[in-house]
């Protein structure tokens, strides 16, 4: 079966260590849940408002998951510290996306995906399968690497944080955008077929693509 989308939105953000552009403080007005946040999280919440999204389904994906949240409790464990209860709490693959429900109050589906370097295809395809029962669809995949002691194992990734979101609706249009298999050295291998996606969407025009679910 395939599925053609148009692509109603799109964003990107990425940095080689940290993302410093993320608007927090004007797109988390609570304080308290800003601090709680992951980057994930916050990446997340960022690349919603750039796609003008605030409530529906949302289909989210990572690779690695909350990483930096995850070395926290197994550096606790290790040195026989108390296991900090925000990083507990921030630890599962669904963090981000939940954090976006919390802050914008958002009631519907949301679905979180992992498939190793397929994750943001297969995002997509979930994101295909979401539209045939919604009208809008808000996708994402996202890779905060940034832990201590990362540079001691990162063998390849020029950017620890990396970010790529669309917002999609089906179209019966025909689809003007082909994704070819597209490496591009230095990203997460996770990220690349979004990534490869969004830099052939162009802003003056349509851009519809073909999904095989």
């Amino acid at each position: 079966m395939k599925v053609n989308i148009e692509i109603i939105s799109k964003a990107l953000t990425h940095d080689a260590i940290k993302i410093l552009t993320l608007n927090e403080k004007e797109l988390i007005k609570k304080m308290m849940i800003r601090r709680r946040l992951s980057r994930s999280s916050k990446i997340l919440i960022y690349l919603a408002s750039e796609c003008n999204f605030k409530t529906g389904c949302v289909v989210y994906g990572s690779a690695y998951g909350e990483l930096g949240d995850s070395v926290a409790i197994l550096k606790a464990i290790s040195s026989k510290d108390i296991v900090s209860p925000s990083a507990f709490q921030n630890s599962v693959y669904n963090t981000a996306a939940s954090y976006h429900s919390i802050v914008e109050g958002n009631t519907n589906e949301i679905y979180t995906l992992s498939s190793g370097d397929n994750t943001s295809y297969t995002v997509m395809q979930e994101g295909a399968l979401a539209l045939q029962r919604k009208d809008e669809v808000f996708v994402c995949a996202i890779e905060a690497l940034n832990f201590e002691g990362v540079q001691m194992l990162n063998k390849c990734q020029d950017e620890l944080e990396y970010g790529v979101a669309f917002k999609i609706k089906k179209t019966d249009e025909k689809a003007n955008i082909i994704v070819n298999s597209s490496f591009e050295t230095g990203i997460p291998n996770s990220l690349h077929w979004m990534n490869t996606l969004y830099k052939l969407c162009k802003n003056d025009s349509k851009n519809i693509i073909e999904i095989e679910l």
